[in-house]
């Protein structure tokens, strides 16, 4: 391969990486529902049973800055760990949003009350938290796009 042609080679994947880049946004994640997810049935968004609706454990409860009243229900996020290697695992996923995760202003937003307004909070499947943090870590923080 000629210098130029390493050179266009260099510039099209450094341009491809900065365009994955973008568009991503900070937030954390923490999960609920069990080992099989039973507990993340039903919710707000009136789903129901989510494995006869065809979103299996692919799912998450949103804080109130995400949720946006119920408009948010529906939609997909694309979720990678983000700056932790004691906890992160390679990898992203993507969610569903079927439920919203109530604020607890009993607590304060790094303690406790991780889907207080206004922070960006997902509360997923543990099944589908799994995929992207391990299961010690409780909380961690995260990147999506929707």
């Amino acid at each position: 391969m000629g210098f130029l042609a390493f050179i266009g080679l260099f510039v099209f994947n450094f341009l491809a990486m900065a365009r994955f880049a973008r568009g991503w946004t900070n937030a954390h994640a923490t999960f609920y529902g069990g080992g099989d997810a039973a507990g993340t049935m039903g919710g707000a968004c009136g789903y129901g049973n989510l494995y006869s609706q065809g979103y299996g454990t692919s799912t998450a409860a949103l804080s109130t800055a995400l949720f946006n009243n119920g408009l948010s229900c529906g939609a997909c996020f694309a979720i990678r760990c983000n700056d932790d290697p004691q906890w992160c695992l390679p990898g992203a996923i993507v969610v569903t949003a079927t439920n919203f995760c109530p604020p607890n202003n009993a607590l304060p937003n790094n303690a406790g009350g991780w889907c207080n307004p206004p922070l960006q909070h997902f509360d997923l499947s543990e099944p589908v938290f799994q995929h992207i943090a391990k299961y010690r870590a409780g909380i961690v923080p995260v990147m999506y796009q929707r």
